[in-house]
């Protein structure tokens, strides 16, 4: 909310954000630009382009990463510390879905991140993040997903 009335981006429209410290706040939008913002100062203090992306639809964070999702269906998983380089580039290029990405979801160890888009059904995705590669036998055909709009994790991930 705090940052819906600020343009940003040099005018360019932020569509979603995401609190990396407390003090730090990662925005994202058209153009595919990402945003590092000084809350103390309402500065910007890095700011780079999403690797390929033309809006940016979805952005979540770990403790390591940073997961980066534009309309096109592309989700760039990061290296946390990189995004502070003008010249940030993904440590992985995930193309497992077709349609806006809507959710990039961490779970609490850092060690798996959902990704989700709400145009179709069953597009849900599992990724470990030690190895960087979806899960391949899930969702299965008979996984009744319908079309996903929200989704969390538990606390400690343990459910």
């Amino acid at each position: 909310a705090v940052v819906s009335t600020q343009s940003g981006h040099y005018g360019r429209g932020i569509n979603c954000s995401s609190f990396l410290t407390d003090n730090i706040i990662l925005t994202a939008g058209h153009g595919g630009f990402c945003s590092l913002w000084d809350m103390r100062t309402w500065k910007i203090i890095n700011e780079f382009q999403d690797d390929g992306a033309l809006h940016v639809t979805s952005i979540g964070h770990s403790s390591r990463h940073v997961a980066v999702g534009s309309d096109s269906g592309v989700v760039n998983i990061y290296n946390k510390d990189d995004i502070y380089k003008t010249s940030s580039k993904p440590l992985r290029v995930l193309m497992n879905l077709t349609t806006e990405v809507d959710r990039t979801v961490f779970n609490s160890t850092g060690e798996l991140l959902a990704i989700s888009s709400k145009e179709l059904k069953h597009s849900l995705r599992l990724i470990n993040l030690h190895s960087l590669q979806c899960v391949p036998n899930w969702p299965t055909s008979n996984t009744p997903l319908a079309h996903v709009s929200d989704m969390h994790f538990s606390p400690n991930s343990g459910y």
